[in-house]
């Protein structure tokens, strides 16, 4: 079987999955392809090319960001001609940009088995407008040509009741996480780390890890966190992540004279370090696919607060025994869910989180479920017919 993966991120919450998912295929003797981009990148795609490169495979950088460009018909001729010459079995994409990149070559007569994984479609997020309805329609039509393998419930639902997708084409799997990497750290080590990073070396620190966007809401997350830290002076909060909104929230944490209790990072080259140094986790986001970041926390065995939106709600539906949650968007509800945290005597004990990472979300586990539909889809008549025209040679009458 050859799989080429195609994603635009090379940072974040999607790029950490799709690296992951490369790993496995290609420890399970997969030929692996990617293409990529690093306009959106860090240090870890740059290992992720060159593995995938030593292990036989083609690696290509379309060189895309994540808004629609005059740049992005450049990139499909190139993604075109890559899956013409290289022809891979299965073409699986990952977020809104490879999607359409991906799955428009079908229509320049490429009709390779199509795979999409949405990573949190763009019509999940509240509210009405104009570009939800073109987002909805482009990922509709695409979508009826293609397997879409969603991360949640939620996001499967909203595929077959708002996008019109069959059931039979959408299909859900968990994200994983790898249980042996994020671990809870021992209390001497969350202390080097706290000082390794310039945090407090005492009391509480909540940690978020999101992109500073309009999906992510950190201004809630910083306006609740203003009015907990007055109740709790021992309190802090550490954010991990950049985006659009980085100034509105500097702004907003020298207006409040929080520089002393809000510390942030841009990024962190080891994930894991992040959840070792931090005693919870927020994830005050407007909507979700199923957040990789928060299944990081779980398997660190880390109190959760999170937002009652979609992808978060498959979560929470789970018996967690240290979570609180607040509609999106709910400043006090916030505030009192951090409030509620920062009060427990032993936020930790008892805590069933990491055994419940271990039991429902382990990576391996999940991606052993991703590569079983690759089989399943190889298998199926009507899609082993496509990819056979696909690889057909040119000019032949059969």
């Amino acid at each position: 079987m050859k799989v080429l993966i195609v994603s635009e991120p090379g940072v974040d919450g999607v790029f950490r999955y799709v690296e992951g998912l490369c790993r496995f295929l290609l420890a399970s003797n997969i030929s692996v392809d990617l293409a990529y981009s690093d306009r959106r990148g860090c240090d870890r795609l740059h290992y992720l090319v060159r593995l995938v490169k030593n292990h036989g495979g083609q690696a290509l950088n379309l060189g895309v960001s994540n808004s629609p460009s005059i740049h992005d018909f450049r990139a499909a001729y190139k993604l075109y001609q890559a899956i013409k010459h290289q022809a891979p079995d299965i073409v699986h994409s990952h977020s809104s940009k490879a999607g359409v990149l991906a799955r428009g070559v079908r229509y320049a007569g490429l009709r390779s088995i199509q795979v999409y994984t949405p990573h949190a479609y763009y019509g999940l997020r509240p509210g009405r407008g104009g570009l939800r309805v073109v987002y909805n329609a482009i990922e509709s039509f695409l979508g009826r040509h293609s397997q879409t393998i969603a991360c949640s419930k939620s996001e499967r639902q909203f595929a077959i009741q708002k996008l019109g997708l069959s059931s039979s084409r959408a299909h859900h799997v968990y994200n994983g996480v790898d249980t042996g990497v994020f671990t809870k750290a021992e209390p001497q080590e969350k202390r080097d780390l706290r000082n390794k990073f310039g945090l407090p070396l005492t009391g509480k620190i909540l940690g978020f890890m999101g992109r500073s966007s309009a999906q992510k809401d950190p201004q809630t997350l910083y306006k609740a966190f203003s009015l907990a830290a007055r109740v709790h002076p021992d309190l802090s909060l550490f954010h991990v992540g950049s985006g659009d909104l980085d100034r509105e929230l500097e702004r907003f944490v020298d207006n409040e004279g929080l520089a002393d209790r809000i510390f942030r990072f841009r990024y962190m080259e080891v994930p894991k370090d992040f959840y070792r140094c931090v005693d919870a986790f927020a994830l005050p986001s407007r909507y979700e696919g199923f957040s990789l970041a928060a299944l990081e926390a779980l398997s660190c065995n880390l109190p959760l607060i999170l937002s009652r939106c979609a992808g978060n709600m498959d979560l929470l539906s789970f018996p967690l025994s240290h979570v609180w949650s607040a509609n999106t968007g709910d400043v006090d509800g916030f505030a009192a869910c951090i409030s509620e945290w920062a009060q427990e005597m032993d936020p930790t004990r008892g805590c069933n989180h990491r055994q419940t990472a271990i039991k429902h979300f382990s990576a391996n586990t999940q991606y052993e479920e991703i590569l079983n539909l690759y089989r399943s889809y190889m298998n199926s008549p009507s899609l082993s017919k496509d990819l056979a025209s696909n690889l057909m040679p040119t000019g032949s009458n059969h």
